[in-house]
């Protein structure tokens, strides 16, 4: 549940546009996939890494599908300050299913099961808070998760639990230039500090007729951007992500990795 990926682009006046290149939105149907995150970030002088894999399997229904997403594990070797949130917020949802319907343009509009998913969630936070003594750090930042949640309104809890998902489908039913590539802005910063706006540019590096490769690379404020991605041309996926965010001395790196399990 750390801070979401990038939001989506809009376009900055006066770069050039070239050939355009629409992209589909057709996931493989009833195909496990593996959905690994990791990321390495600066939590107390030291980079430490914090990752999660999910099982994911798309079901097509009459107006888009349905993504079956569920938290398979966790993990980190970050000091106790980063670690202990970082487990807070996401234990008490491994091995929930989470169904998640998405339209036919590739956007997550609700989650379907989304009562029975809050009540796992508050169930586990419930457990979780028995086990540990209210003067340890695991204590402390499930009460500051469980805090979170309860302020959170229908809209905030959908953005809450699709944010790590929204990535995959960041370019799904669109256009991308090839080219000079489009001017792109949108906000960066967390999780090393407060989100400012920042800008650049998009193009793609190369392509074939399975995917193409993006690179985008955004600064401002003294915080500079840089990400690339592998987009399928068959499903419109993003099938591996890799981001570099740099705050003065300070960065984080981040893979994004989206695979079959047979």
């Amino acid at each position: 549940m750390h801070a979401a990926a990038l939001c989506l682009a809009l376009p900055v006046p006066g770069i050039a546009y070239a050939e355009t290149i629409a992209i589909p939105f057709a996931p493989p149907v009833d195909q496990r996939l593996a959905y690994h995150i990791e990321q390495h970030r600066p939590v107390e002088g030291k980079v430490s890494r914090f990752s999660a894999t999910r099982d994911l399997r798309f079901e097509k229904v009459a107006d888009g599908y349905i993504l079956h997403a569920t938290l398979r594990a966790i993990d980190s070797d970050a000091p106790a300050p980063g670690a202990e949130p970082y487990a807070a917020a996401l234990t008490p949802l491994i091995g929930v299913e989470h169904d998640f319907r998405i339209d036919a343009a590739g956007q997550i509009v609700a989650l379907d099961n989304m009562d029975a998913v809050w009540s796992a969630v508050q169930a586990g936070l419930a457990k979780m808070l028995t086990a540990f003594a209210p003067d340890t750090p695991r204590h402390k930042a499930l009460l500051s998760v469980q805090a979170l949640l309860s302020g959170l309104s229908p809209d905030g809890r959908l953005a809450l639990l699709a944010g790590e998902l929204r990535p995959l489908f960041l370019f799904a039913g669109g256009k991308v230039e090839d080219g000079a590539g489009r001017g792109v802005r949108t906000v960066a910063g967390a999780p090393l500090g407060r989100p400012v706006p920042v800008e650049g540019t998009l193009r793609v590096t190369a392509q074939s007729d399975l995917a193409l490769d993006l690179d985008e690379q955004l600064a401002g404020q003294g915080i500079a951007v840089g990400i690339t991605y592998r987009l399928s041309r068959r499903t419109g996926l993003i099938e591996n992500q890799q981001r570099s965010l740099a705050l003065g001395s300070r960065a984080v790196t981040e893979k994004r990795e989206l695979t079959p399990v047979n």
